[in-house]
């Protein structure tokens, strides 16, 4: 079972942000505009979080909470959410029994943060990682492509080492969290410890939040410190730290990076005290680093730090006998989870699925067979299901000249052979994809369709 948030806000424009938000990271979402909706919603099923707005429609969010208090089970943690510098609400909501609160405008990089650290500290790992295993997509797919398995075998090797840092380089959508999560797998599934794997998105958050985030800060380092707060690279201790973005860090934060890299200890903001941990940072990046160390915008000796086993997770389109497999593997998983009955995909439609270029990679590949699950009314995905964005169809040349015979008597033949033969040659260019046969002709797939069968070449 995923970790389940409930989000109880009148505001419909904050649940959808919300749902598509938390979904995506991998939470199970569900959404109330008032109190008796969503005391109904925690009757069908109790949340592992709350997150509930303090005005609602019909009554006041703390007396959620001491609902929940007065039922004496085992309750779910409450995010409350509050208006800016409203400071007496907010200690009225703790008193009240939150487990901490929020202040709108509700940031959702901050909110998403601050419920993976939630889960980490509050003995619910179990179910973070179920969330995050869903939210990279699917289960492990074996690779049969050539490229792959050298990814592989680099990460099994780098795996006998678990504090040498790691370096993942690859286009946008490649698959680079999904490597840092088997390596962090591959690293500890023969030790008999529960080790935390922590990850941060470097260009998600703003520069004066990222530090603290990494470091964490002690009681009154800021305005705002009321607690002490770990920060994610001690709540990584003995674990893996995966830095995702890692060329959008600021230069002062790179720098205090460095030094943590090179001691393994490192200070609180605020604080005095030096903390030794050990772990293995894993960092990420589609950007060429050492464009940008000759640039000036990314440390040279940081880069090296960081690059001690450099692994390249090659595009979609560099590994294509991978896609058969991550294709089916999509399905069955996306099947499941709309519940519908769809086992396999068409031939025609996994050549057309094969003969795409994927600009957007695994991520695209994920994407467009959800649409094509939720669009399907068989038990196998056909070529009409898909939807490809034209412009990125290959083969995407043009046929070249078209040479009409003439008859015995030099008469031109009936229109209607002239197309039957050019449109035969066309979908012979195309290999047979009609996908791409329907763009080279500069028509939509449903026309291109009718006219095969006015044709008789269906």
């Amino acid at each position: 079972m995923n970790a389940s948030i409930l989000v109880i806000d009148d505001d419909k424009a904050f649940q959808l942000l919300c749902e598509e938000a938390l979904t995506n990271e991998g939470f199970e979402v569900r959404t109330a505009g008032t109190i008796a909706r969503g005391v109904a919603a925690m009757n069908e099923a109790t949340p592992d979080v709350i997150i509930l707005d303090r005005r609602l429609p019909d009554g006041d969010g703390i007396d959620v909470i001491a609902t929940l208090r007065a039922e004496g089970t085992a309750a779910p943690l409450v995010l409350i959410a509050t208006a800016y510098g409203d400071v007496e609400n907010a200690v009225e909501a703790l008193r009240a029994g939150a487990f901490d609160y929020l202040t709108k405008p509700i940031q959702l990089a901050d909110l998403v943060v601050k419920l993976h650290k939630l889960f980490e500290s509050r003995g619910l790992r179990d179910r973070l990682r179920i969330a995050r295993s869903s939210a990279a997509g699917t289960p492990a797919v074996a690779p049969t492509s050539k490229a792959m398995r050298l990814v592989v075998e680099s990460l099994t090797r780098v795996a006998e080492s678990p504090l040498t840092p790691v370096l993942l380089n690859g286009p946008s959508g490649s698959g680079k969290q999904r490597a840092a999560e088997m390596l962090h797998q591959m690293t500890f599934a023969t030790k008999d410890v529960d080790a935390p794997f922590m990850q941060v998105n470097c260009a998600a958050l703003p520069e004066d939040l990222i530090e603290n985030e990494l470091f964490g800060h002690e009681k009154g380092a800021f305005t705002d410190a009321k607690a002490t707060q770990r920060g994610l690279i001690e709540m990584a201790a003995g674990g893996t730290l995966f830095l995702d973005e890692v060329s959008e860090l600021p230069l002062r934060s790179q720098a205090k990076l460095l030094k943590f890299l090179d001691t393994m200890r490192f200070r609180r903001l605020g604080g005095q005290r030096e903390i030794a941990v050990e772990l293995r940072v894993v960092a990420a990046t589609n950007a060429d680093i050492r464009e940008l160390v000759r640039k000036g915008n990314f440390r040279e000796d940081l880069y090296h730090r960081l690059s001690v086993f450099a692994v390249g997770v090659p595009p979609l389109a560099d590994r294509r006998d991978d896609i058969p497999d991550l294709a089916l593997t999509f399905v069955r998983w996306f099947a499941e989870r709309v519940k519908k009955r769809v086992t396999g995909i068409a031939p025609e439609a996994m050549r057309a699925l094969q003969a795409y270029a994927y600009p957007g990679n695994v991520r695209e590949l994920r994407n467009m067979i959800e649409r094509a699950v939720i669009l399907t009314r068989g038990p196998e995905l056909v070529e009409r299901d898909l939807m490809f964005p034209s412009e990125n169809m290959t083969p995407r040349a043009q046929p070249g000249f078209f040479i009409v015979e003439l008859g015995p008597d030099g008469a031109p033949p009936p229109i209607d052979q002239i197309e039957r033969s050019y449109v035969g040659r066309v979908l012979q260019h195309c290999s047979g994809h009609r996908t791409a046969a329907a763009h080279t002709l500069g028509i939509s797939y449903p026309t291109f369709l009718k006219r095969l069968r006015e044709l008789g070449l269906e």
